[in-house]
């Protein structure tokens, strides 16, 4: 197996120019509410190499060369602006310099906090409106786009900051890539844009390196998720109550803030039932670089042991290259199928 990877910066390839000082490379994939992150650690021995200026347009990729059986053709990207250069070195270790990109423009006009109201619209209307005025092209899923409230507002807050709000709100992954911001529904096993995604197969014998795995968890479990609203005509505070459907649950959740209306309640609830029930387990595999490897993903273990073998939801992947190859480890929860059971009498 021979790992590649490129490079760009502000459209120009740049990858023979990294070749020769690169120590390593990282591309993390978050499944929203964070930036995707790049770092790219270099060789700066002798303190040779200009301090990279932030806000400069970036883009990375990993692939492998030669595809073995168990892998896939494809490659994992990375598109952003750098942020945050850092230098690092001591008298036995020699010096160091450190790229940092995010997905997300901190630079730009999406930190800058807003005071909005949109009356009687839908919520691929207000996103797409705000979204032109921090910067972003946003894309919104049609099932999440017709969403209609009374108001929508943005109360000093940031279009990043209200887009991550209104994500946990209405059981959305909200994911920026500049210039474009995405909303997608939570568990829908989508990409960012939309397109469904391939399965990954994790097997031992095979891809798997090693894996550290809680198949159960109850302490994020609940049985119902509840959010209250006041009903102006029957003037009373009301409930809007949906079961999680995790039978092992006891306890209900209940929204700490109050709803503006029975539809948004309704909204909150189904948000943190869908929530729930990805806190069931949590873990992380470490496998053979595969681009398939993505946040909102789902991936299929087998050969590891009864109880950890079965189906997870991908919160997050890293995908790491240097000279020794490309390894990719993935942070899962949401345990499905055979996971987090052992039938064994």
């Amino acid at each position: 197996m021979k790992a590649a990877y490129s490079i760009t910066i502000d459209g120009s390839p740049v990858t023979s120019v990294f070749d020769p000082v690169l120590e390593s490379l990282s591309l993390t994939d978050s499944d929203g509410g964070k930036s995707d992150t790049l770092d790219i650690v270099l060789n700066d021995s002798y303190g040779q190499l200009k301090l990279p200026r932030v806000g400069a347009a970036i883009t990375a990729a990993i692939w492998w060369e030669e595809v073995p059986a168990f892998s896939v053709a494809g490659a994992v990207t990375f598109s952003g602006k750098t942020d945050e250069p850092k230098s690092h070195g001591s008298r036995g270790a020699g010096m160091g310099l450190t790229i940092s990109a995010k997905s997300a423009d901190l630079v730009g006009k999406g930190k800058q906090k807003l005071n909005k109201q949109l009356d009687n619209t839908t919520f691929g209307k207000a996103a797409q409106q705000w979204g032109q005025l921090a910067g972003y092209q946003v894309q919104v899923d049609s099932s999440l786009a017709s969403i209609q409230r009374a108001y929508w507002a943005m109360h000093n807050e940031s279009f990043l900051n209200w887009g991550r709000r209104i994500a946990a709100e209405i059981g959305a992954t909200f994911k920026v890539a500049h210039p474009e911001a995405v909303f997608v529904p939570r568990n829908s096993g989508a990409s960012a844009s939309g397109q469904p995604l391939a399965p990954l197969a994790i097997v031992r014998p095979g891809n798997l390196i090693s894996w550290d795995v809680t198949p159960t968890i109850g302490h994020g479990v609940y049985a119902n998720s509840r959010a209250h609203y006041y009903d102006p005509k029957a003037a009373l505070w009301k409930a809007v109550s949906l079961p999680t459907g995790l039978s092992n649950a006891q306890a209900d959740f209940v929204s700490t803030f109050k709803s503006a209306s029975q539809a948004h309640a309704q909204n909150k609830a189904q948000s943190a039932a869908d929530e729930s029930a990805r806190k069931t387990g949590a873990g992380s595999f470490e496998i053979y670089g595969d681009p398939r490897a993505l946040s909102q993903n789902n991936c299929t273990v087998a050969g590891a042991r009864a109880g950890v073998d079965g189906s997870y939801r991908i919160k997050t992947a890293h995908h790491h290259y240097s000279r020794g190859g490309w390894s990719t480890s993935v942070d899962c929860e949401q345990p499905q199928g055979s996971a987090g059971t052992d039938s064994r009498t």
